[in-house]
């Protein structure tokens, strides 16, 4: 990637956090990231091809964060915690916006639009990655449920955080899957 697309994602990415999509147009992605509009359409054609890209973008440094982040813990249920703690610590940065998949739904609620399909992809691949977490302690029907139901609580955390500005809710996510691991008799180290 050359040094000024990754400029173009970096600024659309920012722009598209703090104030959604349909409202960023292309002209003030161009004026802050300081390319010419040639350039601009040199590598996205069209918003949607930009948007896109973005996500993608979002998509691969969100998933290199948490699971590095996470994969530093064993046993299954201290990941599971690290999950949590990575998501609180998230949660509080000052240029937390909300997510950026949860609004591209909201944006592009048809669920057959390319944009929707990417968040859709982006949520499945955190629940197979806490799926994968408990896949060896729990049989598979069980392990999916489980996994299904502590991204429902870690979307959850994200809203809360965003709409009501709990800068605990991720801790309390964490609080209430604890609950459901006790109820699997995989009994998380600490409940915080």
């Amino acid at each position: 990637m050359s040094e000024k697309h990754i400029t173009i994602l970096n600024t659309a990415m920012k722009l598209f956090a703090a104030y959604g999509y349909h409202a960023v147009g292309i002209d003030r992605i161009i004026a802050e990231s300081g390319v010419a509009k040639m350039t601009m359409y040199k590598y996205f054609p069209t918003k949607t091809s930009l948007i896109l890209d973005v996500l993608k973008e979002r998509d691969r440094r969100f998933r290199d964060s948490l699971f590095a982040f996470a994969d530093g813990f064993e046993p299954p249920t201290e990941k599971l915690q690290a999950v949590f703690t990575w998501h609180d610590r998230w949660l509080n940065e000052p240029s937390f916006n909300g997510c950026m998949f949860i609004n591209a739904a909201a944006e592009y609620p048809d669920i057959h639009d390319e944009v929707h399909r990417i968040a859709i992809a982006h949520k499945q691949a955190i629940q197979d990655y806490l799926q994968a977490i408990v896949a060896k302690p729990l049989k598979k029907l069980r392990a999916q449920q489980l996994a299904a139901q502590l991204s429902q609580l870690l979307d959850g955390a994200i809203v809360a955080a965003q709409v009501m500005g709990d800068n605990n809710a991720a801790l309390t996510a964490w609080r209430t899957a604890s609950i459901l691991l006790k109820a699997e008799k995989l009994e998380p180290d600490s409940l915080q």
